[in-house]
């Protein structure tokens, strides 16, 4: 089964998208050079070069209208089953429709001839093209642990034979209770896939196979609770849904896509905003003649410690130094600055982790990083604190925008969870607006 946001599936559904848009174009081509060059019985004469234009417009209404009939008549369904196969007939049918709607609406006449040998030439070259494809480059099963209790994994097993689906290759069959063994828990973190059969497991069982499997996360039967909340479906073992559990912006191309967002977005906000550092970095050295740059470590992906860039708001002790309760409380006070007070309240003193951002130790939405003593300290009473570090942590985040600064660690999990199963580039983009809205605002720390 290929995940949807696998690089795997997104390059072969491309493939076979730009295929057909080419047997389009082609069968319009070949039609129209057909049609100038032999004389029919049934025609008065050869297609005269005037009549119809084999240009650019035209190649791609054609090209464009068989895409469009084929997503509609369900050739770029995932699953296709003897009650839902879809018709060539059909497609050639709509496609002739939508070229002859277009072809009107755009005062673009087109020949009869021509608006009816197109999709007949394309009804062969289809089948034969998605033939090629499948011998060129077959779909890979994927190596699949069944994860669940033995009733569960027969009737998945039963479902998987009757549905004939040569995606999934079943290696092994785990029982929940054999995760407890480490060697166990490696074979289900580095196998290709993961189908939790057993709608109703707990939902620490859940959390541990996310920890375990990490950003790709797993895929699992739906109970009736889980359809009230699934955004994804992704397959099916026999007639029953599977739903797809996932950080989506840590693997794949979602992941590919955010970090090149981080990287461009990162490098244009830090030309645009060159000349505020440079009058921040003034007011500070003049303000105490003191470092104008710090970094404060702090927890990144993968619960390694990074070091993170921040414009120095506060003397005395190094601001790299863990904080006790007592400077917590004090750092509003006398050890902040005259111009960390106003860089706090507009959040400017955050401006440095941009290069975080562009080196790849952070990104501009995510988790916001915690320091390693604190995180420390949370897990011992939120366990599932670590599943945060899926994901690179962010300048802005959900929990960030969304909860107060003193919200309990278990409600700011929630959020970030929230955030990184749900991932889209609109989430990100929303996120950064509120949070440069809570800068103008000035509601800063």
């Amino acid at each position: 089964m290929i995940r949807p946001r696998s690089k795997e599936r997104a390059l072969r559904f491309g493939i076979l998208i730009l295929g057909d848009a080419l047997i389009g174009a082609g069968a319009l081509a070949g039609v129209v050079e057909f049609r100038r060059n032999v004389e029919l019985s049934f025609t008065d004469s050869l297609l005269p070069v005037g009549k119809f234009v084999l240009d650019a417009a035209n190649l791609s209404l054609f090209a464009l209208s068989l895409v469009a009939a084929l997503a509609l008549s369900g050739f770029y369904h995932d699953r296709v089953t003897p009650r839902t196969r879809p018709s060539i007939l059909t497609a050639i049918v709509i496609q002739a429709a939508l070229v002859a709607i277009v072809g009107t609406l755009l005062v673009r006449p087109i020949p009869r001839t021509v608006l009816f040998a197109v999709p007949l030439l394309e009804a062969l070259a289809l089948p034969l093209w998605r033939r090629l494809l499948r011998a060129l480059a077959p779909i890979r099963p994927r190596e699949t642990i069944l994860l669940g209790d033995a009733h569960d994994v027969a009737e998945a097993l039963a479902g998987l034979q009757r549905a004939g689906d040569r995606r999934i290759r079943v290696s092994s069959e785990v029982a929940p209770q054999q995760l407890r063994d480490p060697a166990m828990r490696a074979l289900v973190r580095d196998v290709e896939e993961v189908i939790l059969v057993s709608p109703d497991a707990g939902a620490q069982l859940r959390l541990d196979l996310l920890r375990i499997r990490g950003p790709r996360g797993f895929l699992m039967l739906a109970s009736h609770v889980d359809a009230l909340l699934a955004s994804r479906m992704p397959g099916w073992i026999g007639d029953q849904p599977l739903v797809e559990v996932d950080v989506g912006c840590g693997y794949g191309i979602s992941a590919a896509i955010k970090r090149a967002i981080d990287v461009v977005g990162s490098l244009l906000l830090i030309v645009v905003s060159a000349p505020l550092w440079i009058v921040v970095s003034l007011a500070i050295w003049f303000d105490d003649r003191g470092a104008v740059l710090i970094r404060q470590q702090r927890v990144g992906a993968g619960g390694v410690a990074y070091g993170m860039w921040k414009f120095r708001s506060m003397r005395g002790p190094a601001d790299d130094e863990p904080l006790a309760a007592a400077d917590a409380i004090a750092m509003h006070g006398e050890r902040l600055t005259r111009i960390g007070a106003l860089l706090r309240r507009y959040h400017v003193d955050e401006l440095p982790q941009l290069l975080n951002v562009l080196t790849g130790t952070m990104s501009l939405v995510g988790p916001r990083p915690e320091r390693p003593e604190l995180v420390a300290r949370i897990l011992r009473d939120v366990p599932d604190f670590d599943l945060r570090a899926l994901v690179r942590p962010g300048i802005a985040g959900l929990a960030q925008v969304s909860s107060e600064y003193d919200t309990r660690p278990e409600v700011k999990l929630r959020y970030d969870l929230l955030y990184m199963c749900d991932w889209s580039v609109w989430l990100d983009f929303r996120l950064m607006l509120r949070a440069v809205s809570s800068s103008l605002a000035g509601t800063g720390r």
